[in-house]
């Protein structure tokens, strides 16, 4: 998996700094500030910091990370699509957290790049400028 860069917002207007989304290899998503992409990919290689840290983490040393369900995100757009009456919607419904976490390796889509996503199309909507 490849480091992807995304620029969110300007953090200041009195400074050249950015606020960036980074995912790194890992498909981690970081949320880091910087002058340019180039530095926004160098602060992740660096580690968590006071500029620089993973999206989701929990603030609190012991607290579980927070797990999302994807084999019912899965379910709920084929619903939305009307494939419930299909046999892959009744093959979903049996996998397990290993067949889900499979199926996204393997497929085109991608759950560490919908924030990504999210923003780039909002930029482009001039949400943000």
């Amino acid at each position: 998996m490849n480091t992807k860069v995304q620029l969110i917002a300007p953090l200041d207007s009195d400074t050249d700094l950015n606020i960036y989304y980074v995912r790194d290899q890992f498909g981690r998503t970081w949320n880091t500030v910087a002058s340019d992409a180039k530095q926004a990919k160098d602060n992740i290689t660096h580690g968590e910091d006071v500029l620089t840290y993973k999206l989701y983490t929990t603030a609190k040393m012991g607290e579980s990370l927070p797990e999302y369900d994807f084999k019912n995100l899965i379910l709920g757009m084929m619903e939305e699509m009307n494939l419930q009456d299909t046999y892959e919607y009744e093959e979903v419904i049996g996998w397990d957290r290993e067949d889900v976490f499979q199926f996204f390796r393997e497929s085109s889509l991608r759950p560490c790049n919908t924030l990504i996503e999210i923003h780039k199309f909002l930029h482009k909507r001039g949400v943000w400028k």
